[in-house]
């Protein structure tokens, strides 16, 4: 059999069985999907059985996996349930994330360059650069990956879990926005520019949407609702596809920028359709990103994920813990600030864990830095490994937090 077709079978193969290892996980410890889905990524990959190479077409289908996960919580957000002064406090706790983080990474790069381990992929870029993509990574909140358990804990209605959703789509949105910025292919202050004119234009959009479809347009989705035109999955598909492209060729911001503002598009475009219909479409969509594309991004980033050089060098495996701390610390204190002040110990030490968890933006953030050769694949793989602690572990302790 072709090598291609062999490591493509692979995948698709790790993207079936892992639902049915995370379920019978949950027997001795529940492991999140994302979690099973990159560990089966290693286990094909070079690191272990070598049936596939990083890159071609699964990583770069996988990728648009992310840029799916990115729109779906662009669509879920519910504003109107997101005070101003969340909003505000959100903000503001995620720009001292950024400082402390920023500081910390920088810190930690240089200790580690120190210590004789490679921290850039090219040699030679700059300690500072390193420490400010690793910052920038390590103030991301997990919040699409982390709502199936708030969900499930009922958390989602309540003040408290409201106030998390505000920290999290700051944190989940900022930190693409400060990549775009800080290392996009301009000078920084035409990147902000280019910025505040995308936001601008989405914006103007949104009052566009808010009208909602058109009259004949209704009766497509609804003529084609079941039948394989599915006019309503298109238009999602098409207003990711354009939004993207805009965001990059355009304002040369990241994709997934771009791909947030599709998800709040969208929301708004289908706003007057029939609740049945819309409730089906999302289903559909939902199928489509979780069933298939959101997976072969995790089971992608395990086969990049580079296993032997981690714990060929005890250096880097030693930076996961350091790395979990500084997101615990970093994003997770300044993320609590936007609960009331009044709130119990508990309550913040739940929503410090809430707000640090992190994975999907962190390996969106790390694949960038790789690429660019501005950081090394062994300390890119020792950040991801925190996130992938950090889905482990947090989100099962906020829930014990708040239970007590």
């Amino acid at each position: 059999m072709d090598s291609a077709l062999l490591g493509l079978a692979a995948v698709l193969a790790a993207v079936v069985a892992a639902p049915p290892l995370a379920a019978l996980s949950k027997r001795l410890i529940p492991i999140p999907l994302p979690v099973v889905e990159i560990a089966l990524g290693m286990l094909i990959g070079p690191a272990i059985l070598g049936l596939v190479e990083p890159g071609g077409l699964p990583a770069s289908v996988g990728r648009m996996g992310l840029a799916a996960i990115i729109f779906i919580a662009g669509y879920e957000l519910e504003y109107r349930a997101i005070s101003r002064t969340q909003l505000g406090w959100a903000t503001a706790g995620w720009v001292l994330s950024l400082v402390l983080a920023v500081l910390a990474g920088i810190g930690v790069i240089i200790a580690a360059d120190a210590g004789g381990l490679q921290v850039s992929g090219d040699g030679t870029t700059s300690l500072v650069t390193t420490g400010v993509f690793a910052g920038i990574a390590l103030t991301s909140t997990a919040l699409s990956t982390a709502m199936p358990s708030m969900r499930d804990a009922g958390e989602l209605t309540t003040p408290f879990g409201r106030a998390i959703i505000a920290a999290g789509t700051v944190g989940q949105l900022a930190p693409l926005l400060a990549l775009s910025v800080v290392f996009g292919g301009r000078d920084i202050w035409w990147s902000a520019l280019a910025l505040v004119l995308f936001c601008a234009m989405v914006l103007a959009s949104v009052r566009i949407a808010a009208r909602g479809l058109p009259v004949w347009a209704r009766r497509v989705v609804s003529a084609t609702m079941h039948t394989s035109g599915n006019f309503a999955v298109r238009i999602v598909v098409f207003a990711v596809a354009i939004l993207t492209a805009v965001s990059v060729d355009v304002f040369d911001l990241d994709m997934l920028v771009g791909a947030f503002a599709a998800g709040v598009l969208v929301r708004q475009l289908v706003s007057n359709v029939d609740p049945g219909e819309r409730q089906l479409v999302e289903h559909k969509f939902q199928g489509l990103a979780f069933g298939f594309l959101t997976p072969l991004f995790f089971v992608t980033t395990g086969v990049a994920f580079d296993l032997r050089g981690l714990f060929s060098q005890p250096l880097a495996l030693a930076l996961v813990p350091v790395f979990l701390v500084v997101m615990f610390v970093a994003r997770g204190l300044p993320g609590s600030f936007v609960i009331p002040w009044r709130s119990g110990a508990r309550d913040r030490v739940a929503a410090m864990l809430w707000t640090s968890v992190g994975l999907a933006v962190i390996v969106a953030v790390v694949n960038i830095a790789v690429d660019a050769g501005a950081l090394s694949s062994v300390l890119g793989s020792a950040m991801v490994g925190a996130g992938m602690v950090s889905m482990l572990t947090f989100p099962t302790a906020a829930l014990a937090v708040r239970r007590r």
